[in-house]
């Protein structure tokens, strides 16, 4: 299972790896025929770099994927975080390529936000599940150092990205694109905030807890 686990990781670590080179190629031609200054304005270098690091992200996952409960589910995040990058790439580079066309239709924002939310749902659906002792999750000390926190924190940001992604998911196609985007980040910070407090409260009542040093 692990090794077909760390084939499908690559797999979509190459996709990414596909979507960069069509990136340069944007940029490389809007380099040539606008110069450098308007290639950066037209297709911003953050851009690719966004790309670079979810590769790298990537690679990580595959040389060690998380335990098989959380596995499937945070693959499927990364494939929605891969269509992301992809759609914007398209659309990016042919407003930059074609600067007199029409401005691109309001569902082609609303379906990223779309995705945006897919995201933290199917990431949602499996950080509950991980384990301790990889390299993925909220590795602070004291989900470190006791089990009892680390379970609880990884339950309860699970839910909260769940089920907060299924409802800004529902809601994603009606809602005011910045009103969808603000309860977007919102809804992370709470997941996360929400599950540090949790784990910081859950090793102060381990029994069990390792001690710092």
């Amino acid at each position: 299972m692990t090794e077909t686990l760390k084939r499908e990781f690559g797999i979509v670590e190459k996709a990414g790896l596909v979507v960069l080179a069509l990136q340069l190629a944007i940029f490389a031609k809007l380099w040539i025929d606008f110069g450098f200054d308007q290639a950066t304005d037209d297709f911003p270098l953050a851009f690719m770099m966004v790309t670079a690091l979810f590769i790298a992200a990537q690679r990580k996952l595959g040389a060690t994927p998380p335990n098989r409960g959380a596995a499937r589910w945070i693959l499927a995040s990364r494939v929605a975080a891969l269509a992301i990058l992809a759609f914007g790439t398209l659309v990016v580079g042919f407003y930059g390529l074609v600067p007199d066309a029409a401005p691109p239709p309001e569902f082609v924002p609303r379906a990223l936000i779309a995705l945006m939310w897919a995201i933290i749902a199917l990431k949602g659906a499996g950080i509950g599940k991980l384990k301790p002792g990889g390299p993925f999750g909220l590795r602070v000390s004291w989900t470190l150092q006791s089990r009892l926190a680390w379970d609880r924190a990884h339950r309860l940001l699970g839910r909260v990205l769940f089920f907060g992604g299924i409802v800004g998911l529902t809601a994603s196609l009606v809602a005011p694109l910045l009103t969808s985007a603000v309860m977007w980040f919102l809804t992370v910070a709470i997941a996360v905030t929400s599950a540090l407090v949790e784990s910081r409260r859950s090793w102060r009542l381990d029994p069990d807890r390792a001690r710092p040093g």
